[in-house]
Protein backbone atom coordinates (compact mmCIF):
# COMPACT_ATOMS: atom_id res chain seq x y z
CA UNK A 1 0.00 0.00 0.00
CA UNK A 2 1.47 3.31 -0.93
CA UNK A 3 1.96 6.44 1.03
CA UNK A 4 0.38 9.38 0.00
CA UNK A 5 2.55 12.35 -0.18
CA UNK A 6 1.72 14.87 1.66
CA UNK A 7 0.94 18.45 0.29
CA UNK A 8 3.36 21.74 0.72
CA UNK A 9 1.84 24.33 2.97
CA UNK A 10 2.42 27.35 1.20
CA UNK A 11 4.56 29.10 -1.17
CA UNK A 12 6.72 31.77 -0.43
CA UNK A 13 5.76 35.38 -1.43
CA UNK A 14 9.57 37.12 -1.09
CA UNK A 15 11.77 36.80 -4.62
CA UNK A 16 14.00 33.17 -4.24
CA UNK A 17 18.07 33.95 -2.98
CA UNK A 18 19.69 32.09 -6.21
CA UNK A 19 20.44 28.57 -5.20
CA UNK A 20 23.45 28.59 -7.56
CA UNK A 21 25.04 30.74 -4.61
CA UNK A 22 29.03 29.63 -4.85
CA UNK A 23 29.28 28.06 -1.38
CA UNK A 24 33.50 29.29 -0.55
CA UNK A 25 32.83 30.43 2.64
CA UNK A 26 34.42 28.63 5.65
CA UNK A 27 31.32 27.90 8.17
CA UNK A 28 30.79 26.70 11.63
CA UNK A 29 33.18 29.04 13.70
CA UNK A 30 33.32 27.66 17.61
CA UNK A 31 34.07 28.97 20.95
CA UNK A 32 32.49 31.97 22.51
CA UNK A 33 32.23 34.82 20.59
CA UNK A 34 30.72 35.16 17.07
CA UNK A 35 33.25 34.98 14.54
CA UNK A 36 32.41 37.27 11.52
CA UNK A 37 32.76 35.68 7.91
CA UNK A 38 32.89 38.91 6.49
CA UNK A 39 31.20 41.15 4.37
CA UNK A 40 30.84 42.23 0.53
CA UNK A 41 29.63 45.06 -1.05
CA UNK A 42 26.30 45.08 -3.75
CA UNK A 43 23.05 43.77 -3.50
CA UNK A 44 21.70 46.83 -1.57
CA UNK A 45 22.34 45.30 1.95
CA UNK A 46 25.26 47.41 3.02
CA UNK A 47 25.17 47.49 6.83
CA UNK A 48 23.02 44.74 7.09
CA UNK A 49 24.45 41.65 9.75
CA UNK A 50 23.13 38.45 9.77
CA UNK A 51 23.71 35.56 12.48
CA UNK A 52 23.75 32.09 11.88
CA UNK A 53 24.19 29.05 14.43
CA UNK A 54 23.42 25.18 13.37
CA UNK A 55 24.07 22.37 15.59
CA UNK A 56 27.70 21.17 14.61
CA UNK A 57 30.45 21.39 12.57
CA UNK A 58 30.76 17.50 12.17
CA UNK A 59 27.55 16.64 9.71
CA UNK A 60 27.61 17.98 6.18
CA UNK A 61 24.07 18.87 6.30
CA UNK A 62 24.84 21.71 8.66
CA UNK A 63 27.79 22.54 7.21
CA UNK A 64 26.34 23.10 3.69
CA UNK A 65 23.61 25.25 5.86
CA UNK A 66 25.91 27.65 7.75
CA UNK A 67 28.18 27.85 4.02
CA UNK A 68 25.06 28.51 2.27
CA UNK A 69 23.65 31.18 4.58
CA UNK A 70 26.99 32.78 4.39
CA UNK A 71 26.80 32.93 0.56
CA UNK A 72 23.73 34.41 0.61
CA UNK A 73 24.09 36.65 3.16
CA UNK A 74 27.10 38.25 0.80
CA UNK A 75 25.22 38.02 -2.37
CA UNK A 76 23.04 40.97 -0.22
CA UNK A 77 25.98 42.56 0.87
CA UNK A 78 26.08 41.92 4.61
CA UNK A 79 28.03 40.55 7.14
CA UNK A 80 27.50 37.43 8.51
CA UNK A 81 28.36 36.15 12.00
CA UNK A 82 28.85 32.36 11.27
CA UNK A 83 28.88 29.82 14.76
CA UNK A 84 28.39 25.77 15.89
CA UNK A 85 26.82 25.05 19.45
CA UNK A 86 28.83 21.88 19.31
CA UNK A 87 25.42 19.96 20.46
CA UNK A 88 25.00 22.04 23.31
CA UNK A 89 21.88 23.86 23.49
CA UNK A 90 23.41 26.40 26.46
CA UNK A 91 26.53 27.48 24.07
CA UNK A 92 23.62 27.40 21.46
CA UNK A 93 21.21 30.00 23.55
CA UNK A 94 24.92 32.00 24.46
CA UNK A 95 25.42 32.70 21.03
CA UNK A 96 21.87 34.38 20.22
CA UNK A 97 22.72 36.45 23.49
CA UNK A 98 26.18 37.62 21.62
CA UNK A 99 24.09 37.93 18.19
CA UNK A 100 21.62 40.41 19.97
CA UNK A 101 24.87 42.01 22.03
CA UNK A 102 26.56 42.78 18.26
CA UNK A 103 23.18 44.09 16.73
CA UNK A 104 22.61 41.41 14.00
CA UNK A 105 19.20 42.17 12.02
CA UNK A 106 17.90 38.69 11.98
CA UNK A 107 19.05 35.36 12.80
CA UNK A 108 18.71 31.87 11.09
CA UNK A 109 18.67 28.59 13.41
CA UNK A 110 19.36 24.97 13.01
CA UNK A 111 18.80 24.35 16.86
CA UNK A 112 20.03 21.95 18.88
CA UNK A 113 17.12 21.52 20.71
CA UNK A 114 13.90 22.97 19.56
CA UNK A 115 12.54 23.48 22.66
CA UNK A 116 15.39 24.39 24.98
CA UNK A 117 16.59 27.26 22.88
CA UNK A 118 12.77 28.77 22.48
CA UNK A 119 13.64 31.19 25.66
CA UNK A 120 17.11 32.48 23.92
CA UNK A 121 14.87 32.87 20.73
CA UNK A 122 12.79 34.98 22.44
CA UNK A 123 14.79 37.30 24.00
CA UNK A 124 15.55 38.15 20.34
CA UNK A 125 12.56 38.59 19.85
CA UNK A 126 12.13 41.07 22.38
CA UNK A 127 15.24 43.19 21.28
CA UNK A 128 13.10 43.23 17.91
CA UNK A 129 15.98 40.28 16.01
CA UNK A 130 13.50 38.39 13.79
CA UNK A 131 14.62 34.67 14.39
CA UNK A 132 14.18 32.14 11.35
CA UNK A 133 14.33 28.52 12.31
CA UNK A 134 15.33 26.21 9.73
CA UNK A 135 15.31 22.22 9.34
CA UNK A 136 13.26 22.56 12.56
CA UNK A 137 10.65 23.99 13.83
CA UNK A 138 12.08 26.60 16.29
CA UNK A 139 9.90 27.33 19.33
CA UNK A 140 9.19 31.12 19.52
CA UNK A 141 10.77 32.07 16.60
CA UNK A 142 9.24 34.80 13.92
CA UNK A 143 9.01 31.50 11.19
CA UNK A 144 10.47 27.93 10.58
CA UNK A 145 11.74 26.12 7.13
CA UNK A 146 11.32 22.61 7.26
CA UNK A 147 11.57 19.42 5.26
CA UNK A 148 7.99 18.12 5.32
CA UNK A 149 9.81 15.53 7.69
CA UNK A 150 6.93 13.86 8.74
CA UNK A 151 6.29 12.74 4.95
CA UNK A 152 9.86 11.68 4.89
CA UNK A 153 9.58 9.51 7.81
CA UNK A 154 6.49 7.96 5.62
CA UNK A 155 8.31 7.49 2.71
CA UNK A 156 11.50 5.88 3.86
CA UNK A 157 8.97 3.38 5.99
CA UNK A 158 7.09 2.65 3.38
CA UNK A 159 9.97 1.52 1.13
CA UNK A 160 11.45 -0.69 4.43
CA UNK A 161 8.26 -2.34 4.41
CA UNK A 162 8.00 -3.29 1.10
CA UNK A 163 11.52 -4.26 1.22
CA UNK A 164 10.66 -6.93 4.16
CA UNK A 165 7.46 -7.69 2.35
CA UNK A 166 5.25 -6.70 5.23
CA UNK A 167 6.46 -8.64 8.02
CA UNK A 168 9.20 -9.29 10.63
CA UNK A 169 11.26 -7.59 13.72
CA UNK A 170 12.54 -4.11 13.09
CA UNK A 171 13.82 -1.41 15.04
CA UNK A 172 14.23 2.71 15.17
CA UNK A 173 16.96 4.90 16.08
CA UNK A 174 15.77 8.24 16.88
CA UNK A 175 18.10 10.97 17.61
CA UNK A 176 18.04 14.48 19.41
CA UNK A 177 14.71 16.15 20.58
CA UNK A 178 14.06 18.88 17.73
CA UNK A 179 10.99 18.97 15.92
CA UNK A 180 12.58 17.09 12.37
CA UNK A 181 13.55 13.56 14.23
CA UNK A 182 10.17 13.26 15.86
CA UNK A 183 7.89 14.03 12.53
CA UNK A 184 10.29 11.73 11.05
CA UNK A 185 9.48 8.46 13.81
CA UNK A 186 5.84 9.50 13.41
CA UNK A 187 5.48 9.50 9.75
CA UNK A 188 7.30 5.97 10.01
CA UNK A 189 5.24 4.78 12.25
CA UNK A 190 2.25 5.62 10.89
CA UNK A 191 2.61 4.71 7.51
CA UNK A 192 4.13 0.82 9.70
CA UNK A 193 0.44 0.87 11.13
CA UNK A 194 -0.21 -0.47 7.41
CA UNK A 195 1.77 -3.36 8.37
CA UNK A 196 0.18 -5.40 11.08
CA UNK A 197 3.10 -8.38 10.66
CA UNK A 198 5.91 -5.54 11.15
CA UNK A 199 7.05 -5.66 14.72
CA UNK A 200 9.22 -2.57 16.19
CA UNK A 201 11.50 -4.44 19.04
CA UNK A 202 13.41 -1.63 20.30
CA UNK A 203 13.47 2.14 19.90
CA UNK A 204 16.30 4.37 21.09
CA UNK A 205 17.87 7.49 20.51
CA UNK A 206 21.35 8.55 19.37
CA UNK A 207 22.56 12.58 18.23
CA UNK A 208 22.19 11.61 14.99
CA UNK A 209 25.87 10.98 14.20
CA UNK A 210 27.59 7.76 13.20
CA UNK A 211 29.80 7.44 15.89
CA UNK A 212 27.10 7.84 18.32
CA UNK A 213 24.80 5.10 16.44
CA UNK A 214 27.56 2.51 15.94
CA UNK A 215 27.64 1.66 19.95
CA UNK A 216 23.66 1.98 20.06
CA UNK A 217 22.30 -0.06 16.92
CA UNK A 218 25.14 -2.46 18.09
CA UNK A 219 23.35 -3.15 21.74
CA UNK A 220 20.21 -3.54 19.98
CA UNK A 221 21.24 -6.13 17.05
CA UNK A 222 22.76 -7.77 19.98
CA UNK A 223 19.48 -7.91 22.32
CA UNK A 224 17.27 -8.80 19.31
CA UNK A 225 18.85 -10.96 16.42
CA UNK A 226 16.14 -11.56 14.86
CA UNK A 227 15.92 -7.65 13.60
CA UNK A 228 15.90 -7.82 9.43
CA UNK A 229 15.76 -3.92 9.12
CA UNK A 230 15.94 -0.94 11.11
CA UNK A 231 14.90 3.18 10.43
CA UNK A 232 17.16 5.63 10.87
CA UNK A 233 16.78 9.08 11.36
CA UNK A 234 19.29 10.62 9.30
CA UNK A 235 22.00 9.07 6.90
CA UNK A 236 24.81 9.49 10.14
CA UNK A 237 22.99 7.38 11.80
CA UNK A 238 22.45 5.07 9.11
CA UNK A 239 26.04 4.92 8.44
CA UNK A 240 26.53 3.88 12.31
CA UNK A 241 23.83 1.18 11.45
CA UNK A 242 25.74 -0.68 9.18
CA UNK A 243 28.95 -0.35 10.41
CA UNK A 244 27.40 -2.28 13.67
CA UNK A 245 25.72 -4.29 11.27
CA UNK A 246 28.72 -5.22 9.19
CA UNK A 247 30.72 -6.03 12.70
CA UNK A 248 27.66 -8.72 13.67
CA UNK A 249 27.87 -10.12 10.36
CA UNK A 250 24.12 -9.38 10.00
CA UNK A 251 22.55 -8.93 7.24
CA UNK A 252 19.54 -5.98 7.24
CA UNK A 253 17.97 -3.44 5.27
CA UNK A 254 18.48 0.34 6.14
CA UNK A 255 16.24 3.25 5.62
CA UNK A 256 17.25 6.77 6.06
CA UNK A 257 16.41 10.59 5.75
CA UNK A 258 18.74 13.28 4.09
CA UNK A 259 19.62 12.46 0.51
CA UNK A 260 23.56 13.33 1.51
CA UNK A 261 26.13 11.70 -1.07
CA UNK A 262 27.97 8.62 1.02
CA UNK A 263 24.52 7.28 1.67
CA UNK A 264 23.12 7.68 -2.17
CA UNK A 265 26.56 5.73 -2.77
CA UNK A 266 25.70 3.16 -0.79
CA UNK A 267 22.89 2.81 -2.08
CA UNK A 268 23.82 2.37 -5.66
CA UNK A 269 26.70 0.40 -4.73
CA UNK A 270 24.33 -2.50 -3.23
CA UNK A 271 24.89 -1.79 0.82
CA UNK A 272 22.67 -2.04 3.40
CA UNK A 273 21.69 1.39 3.48
CA UNK A 274 18.55 0.95 0.57
CA UNK A 275 16.78 4.23 0.91
CA UNK A 276 16.61 8.06 2.40
CA UNK A 277 14.36 10.97 1.70
CA UNK A 278 16.36 13.27 0.33
CA UNK A 279 16.25 17.01 2.17
CA UNK A 280 17.49 19.83 0.50
CA UNK A 281 19.53 21.82 2.88
CA UNK A 282 21.14 24.59 0.48
CA UNK A 283 16.77 25.74 -0.30
CA UNK A 284 16.26 25.75 3.60
CA UNK A 285 19.41 27.90 4.16
CA UNK A 286 18.33 29.98 1.54
CA UNK A 287 14.62 30.59 2.08
CA UNK A 288 16.19 30.95 5.68
CA UNK A 289 17.83 33.91 4.65
CA UNK A 290 15.33 35.26 2.25
CA UNK A 291 12.45 35.35 5.07
CA UNK A 292 14.48 36.70 7.59
CA UNK A 293 15.13 39.53 5.23
CA UNK A 294 12.11 40.40 4.40
CA UNK A 295 10.96 40.36 7.84
CA UNK A 296 13.53 42.60 8.72
CA UNK A 297 12.09 44.58 5.91
CA UNK A 298 9.02 44.62 7.90
CA UNK A 299 7.70 42.34 5.34
CA UNK A 300 5.98 39.14 6.57
CA UNK A 301 5.33 35.25 5.33
CA UNK A 302 1.48 33.84 4.27
CA UNK A 303 2.76 30.96 7.16
CA UNK A 304 4.85 30.86 9.78
CA UNK A 305 5.57 27.41 8.79
CA UNK A 306 6.94 26.80 4.79
CA UNK A 307 7.54 22.75 4.16
CA UNK A 308 9.44 21.84 1.66
CA UNK A 309 8.70 18.28 -0.30
CA UNK A 310 10.80 15.34 0.19
CA UNK A 311 11.27 12.64 -2.32
CA UNK A 312 12.48 8.83 -2.07
CA UNK A 313 15.99 8.00 -3.35
CA UNK A 314 16.43 4.08 -3.52
CA UNK A 315 18.21 2.36 -6.07
CA UNK A 316 15.98 2.79 -9.14
CA UNK A 317 15.69 6.95 -8.47
CA UNK A 318 19.12 7.65 -7.68
CA UNK A 319 20.32 8.09 -11.53
CA UNK A 320 18.27 10.87 -11.73
CA UNK A 321 18.89 12.64 -8.48
CA UNK A 322 21.50 15.07 -7.43
CA UNK A 323 23.23 14.22 -3.90
CA UNK A 324 24.12 17.03 -1.84
CA UNK A 325 27.19 16.44 0.53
Amino acid sequence: MATAVRPVRTRLLFPTVALGLLLTATACGSGDAPAASGSSGGGGGEGLKIGVTVSNSTNPFFVLESNTVIAAGKALGAEVLSQEAQEDVTVQSNQIDQFITSGVDFIVIDPVDSDAVGPAVKRAIDAGIPVVGIDSVTKNASASVTTNNVQAGEVSCESLAKQINGKGDIAILDGTPISAVSDRVTGCKKTLENYPDITIVAEQRGDNSRDKALPVATDILTANPNIVAMFAINDPTAAGVELAAKQKNMQIIITSVDGAKAAVDTITSGGMITATAAQDPVALANKGVEIGNALHKGEKPAETLIELPTTLVDKATAADYTPWG
